[in-house]
C-alpha cells in the first residue's frame, strides 16, 4: 500500500511540475496548489441525502403532505451542476483549457456503470419483485439512449422501477454540452446561465399555453434548465469569492428554501399557469439552501448523527436509482393503513440503503478508482 502511495505521489508531483511549464497556458502558482488539493464539502453531501429523503417521501407518504418533496430532484439538479462547474472551472484555471475527453470519461465512469446495471435488472429481474414490473422496449430503448425523459414527455411514464432515471437522462444531456460550452466561453458564463433560464422560462410558458400534461413539462430537458443554470451560477460566484453568511441568515434561508419547497407541494402545480410561479419558486429555494449549506465549515470531529448522512449523501446516486424498485416490492403504494404503510416505508428504505451500500463498495468503487485516472482536480475520494 505505501509503495502504490509513494509511485502516486511522485505522479502528482511530476504532475505538479508539468503544469509549472510554459507551456502550461500560463498557470498560476495559486492555481497548481488548487490542482494538490481535493475540492470535498462534506456538508453537500447532507444537503444530496436530503435531497433523497425529500424524493423518497414524495413516493411513501401519502396525500399532500410530502408532494413538495418531488422537487428534491430540482435540489439534486442544482447540486449536481454547482459541483461540476466548480471542478471544471478550477480544471481550467490550473490546466489553462478543460480537458473534455476526460470529462466525458469521469462521467461514463461515475454514472452508466450503475446506470445501465440497473436498467438490465429492470428488464430482466425485477419482475420477481415486483409482479406488475412494465417496460416496454420503446422506453428500454430510450433510456438507453440516455432519452428516457423524452419517452415520458411522448407517452407519460411507463409502470416501472426504471422511471425516475428520467433525471439522470436531463443531467447526462446537459452535461453532453456543458463542457463544450464551458471551454468556448468560460468568461461568459454568468451569460450563457442567464440565457439558459430564460429558454427554461419560455419553454414552459409555450408548453403551459399548448395545454401541456403532466409529465410534459416535468420531464422536458429544455424546460427544466433553471435549477441547472442557477447552480453554475453560483459556482462561477464561488469562484470568484467563497460564501460566507451570519447564522441568521443562514438559518433564515433553511427556513426559507424549505418553507418554499413544502408551499411548492400544497399551493403549486406543474402544470398549467401555476407552474409558471411554481418553478421558479423551487429553483430560488434549492439555491437558498445550497447557498446556506455552502457557508458551513464542517468540524473534523463531526457526530455520529451527521457522519451517517454524510455517507448516506455519498451513496446518493445509489439511494436514488434503487428506492422506486423496494417501495414498490413492499407494497407501499397500495397500503393504506396509516401504521402499515409506515412499516412497509420503513423497510423499503432500510433494504434501499443496505442495497445502495453494497452498490457503492462493491459495484461503483472499482469504476470510481479507474476515474481518478481522468481526473485533474480530485474531488470526494472514493
Amino acid at each position: 500500500m505505501h509503495g502504490s502511495q509513494t509511485v502516486r505521489g511522485r505522479r502528482d508531483s511530476l504532475r505538479v511540475k508539468w503544469l509549472s511549464l510554459p507551456e502550461a497556458h500560463g498557470a498560476a502558482r495559486q492555481g497548481n496548489a488548487m490542482a494538490m488539493e481535493r475540492y470535498y464539502r462534506p456538508e453537500l453531501d447532507v444537503l444530496r441525502c436530503f435531497a433523497f429523503l425529500m424524493v423518497f417521501a414524495s413516493h411513501t407518504v401519502p396525500g399532500s403532505t410530502a408532494v413538495g418533496g418531488a422537487f428534491g430532484v430540482d435540489l439534486f439538479f442544482t447540486l449536481s451542476s454547482f459541483l461540476i462547474t466548480t471542478l471544471l472551472l478550477r480544471e481550467s484555471s490550473v490546466c489553462g483549457a478543460l480537458d473534455v475527453t476526460a470529462f466525458y470519461l469521469r462521467r461514463v465512469l461515475r454514472i452508466l456503470p450503475l446506470y445501465f446495471g440497473f436498467l438490465l435488472a429492470a428488464t430482466t429481474l425485477a419482475r420477481s419483485l415486483v409482479p406488475d414490473e412494465n417496460l416496454p422496449l420503446k422506453y428500454v430503448v430510450a433510456f438507453a439512449l440516455l432519452c428516457g425523459n423524452w419517452a415520458c414527455v411522448l407517452w407519460g411514464y411507463p409502470h416501472s422501477v426504471a422511471t425516475p432515471l428520467w433525471s439522470v437522462s436531463i443531467e447526462e444531456q446537459f452535461y453532453l454540452c456543458w463542457p463544450l460550452i464551458m471551454r468556448r466561453w468560460v468568461h461568459r458564463l454568468t451569460m450563457v446561465a442567464v440565457g439558459l433560464v430564460v429558454v427554461s422560462f419560455v419553454t414552459r410558458l409555450c408548453l403551459v399555453l399548448h395545454g401541456a400534461i403532466h409529465p410534459q413539462i416535468w420531464c422536458n430537458t429544455l424546460a427544466r434548465l433553471d435549477p441547472i443554470a442557477c447552480g453554475a451560477l453560483l459556482a462561477v460566484r464561488q469562484d470568484k469569492r467563497e460564501i460566507t453568511l451570519s447564522p441568521g441568515i443562514r438559518v433564515a434561508l433553511l427556513l426559507g428554501g424549505c418553507g418554499v419547497l413544502t408551499a411548492a407541494g400544497r399551493f403549486g402545480d406543474v402544470v398549467g399557469i401555476k407552474a409558471l410561479v411554481t418553478f421558479p419558486a423551487v429553483t430560488a429555494a434549492c439555491v437558498a439552501l445550497l447557498v446556506a449549506t455552502l457557508s458551513l465549515q464542517m468540524a473534523p470531529g463531526r457526530g455520529p448523527v451527521v457522519r451517517a448522512l454524510v455517507y448516506l449523501g455519498r451513496i446518493s446516486y445509489g439511494l436514488y436509482v434503487f428506492h422506486s424498485l423496494f417501495i414498490r416490492a413492499f407494497g407501499v403504494p397500495s397500503t393504506h393503513a396509516p401504521l402499515a404503510r409506515l412499516m412497509r416505508a420503513m423497510a423499503a428504505l432500510l433494504a434501499t440503503i443496505v442495497v445502495a451500500a453494497v452498490s457503492y463498495h462493491w459495484f461503483e468503487r472499482p469504476f470510481l478508482r479507474l476515474k481518478e485516472s481522468f481526473t485533474h482536480v480530485r474531488s470526494r475520494p472514493a
